[in-house]
């Protein structure tokens, strides 16, 4: 544990004085349905809006496009009145219509708001698996497909083939195709190896898309080996991301030791945001072991918002778990600022007229 500590102390430009910190080591859709197919017999009934439209006409019959225009009338009518129970009849009669087509020229016809029906698709998920470098270049082609979209291609393409996938994104020009494979590819296996999606993560274009995946991947790399994460995090040459990384540093160190990772952001962060983001979120890691000290530590903080934001995060896992215990504290703390912020954080956590608050 002293390992990671001590290599996130020789991060120099955050440390903060020694008589300004904080030690806790101190404390113990759209238009209607068509109803009848072009030459199919018209009767003075209308066509029921669930009726699946391939019994009125055969697809095949129906010239490119006439089957995109069904195809999106349908789409919209399914929209307007979603039904959980017809969705599995819904899923066949679309890929009916489908079925035969060029697909992807049918797909990038829609709405944005209308291809989540044909992406949920079995037919169309089978087609961009049998080539998933073609299916990257269609929706590169296509800035109307949903970045969602993107990262389900992404994430596929990694359960079929990493190898593959990676050799493909190594060899992206830059661009904002690039920008959004790149995000996905991070996210996609952000869980799995925060080292990986660190290394797509860099090639971001800087902005707080590209800080935001890096602190988590940091956050979640600190779980596993601070000391492999505080390394990196020291060589980081932008002081602003920097610093936004030892804050998710040491919140990802407080699942390893709360107390440890408490101090390191009180030695290394200056006061500000990012300090008070990471002792709330420190707070809420401390909390879900042993809430008592968590909270103790946290009434020591001056008031601001590093204090109200831990002390909602702890009295709201305390609340929860044993809310007697809870307000027996805050019942026990002295008149003023902090019982009157504590109580009111607890009492947001609990069914109203359980407890009288002091």
């Amino acid at each position: 544990m002293a390992t990671a500590l001590t290599v996130l102390l020789v991060i120099s430009p955050f440390r903060r004085p020694a008589e300004t910190a904080l030690s806790p080591s101190s404390v113990v859709a759209g238009s209607p349905a068509i109803s009848r197919a072009s030459g199919a017999p018209q009767t003075s009934d209308p066509l029921p809006p669930t009726a699946p439209i391939i019994d009125a006409v055969e697809p095949n019959t129906l010239s490119l496009e006439a089957r995109k225009a069904l195809v999106l009338a349908r789409l919209r009518d399914w929209e307007e009145q979603d039904d959980a129970e017809l969705r599995p009849q819904r899923m066949q009669e679309l890929e009916a219509l489908l079925d035969g087509t060029n697909l992807f020229a049918m797909v990038q016809e829609l709405p944005p708001n209308l291809m989540d029906y044909a992406f949920a698709l079995p037919l169309l998920h089978e087609r961009m698996m049998s080539d998933p470098r073609a299916a990257a270049d269609w929706m590169q082609s296509h800035t109307n497909i949903a970045e969602a979209h993107v990262f389900t291609l992404v994430h596929d393409w990694g359960q079929k083939n990493r190898e593959e996938l990676r050799e493909y994104l190594a060899g992206l020009p830059e661009g904002d195709w690039k920008q959004k494979a790149m995000v996905a590819a991070s996210g996609e296996v952000m869980s799995d190896n925060p080292v990986e999606a660190i290394v797509w993560a860099e090639q971001l274009s800087p902005g707080e898309r590209q800080t935001g995946l890096l602190g988590m991947a940091t956050l979640d790399w600190a779980r596993r080996d601070p000391e492999a994460a505080a390394q990196w995090v020291s060589r980081v040459d932008d002081p602003a991301l920097q610093e936004q990384l030892v804050g998710s540093l040491t919140v990802g160190y407080a699942d390893t030791d709360p107390m440890q990772a408490a101090d390191c952001a009180l030695q290394l962060l200056r006061p500000g945001a990012v300090l008070d983001r990471s002792l709330a979120e420190i707070a809420w890691t401390w909390a879900m072991r042993d809430p008592l000290t968590a909270v103790v530590w946290v009434a020591q903080f001056p008031e601001g918002p590093a204090r109200q934001m831990a002390l909602g995060n702890v009295l709201g896992i305390w609340g929860n778990r044993d809310g007697a215990a809870a307000l027996a504290w805050i019942e026990n703390l002295p008149p003023g600022p902090l019982q009157t912020e504590a109580a009111s954080d607890l009492l947001a956590t609990l069914p109203a007229g359980e407890f009288t608050m002091p």
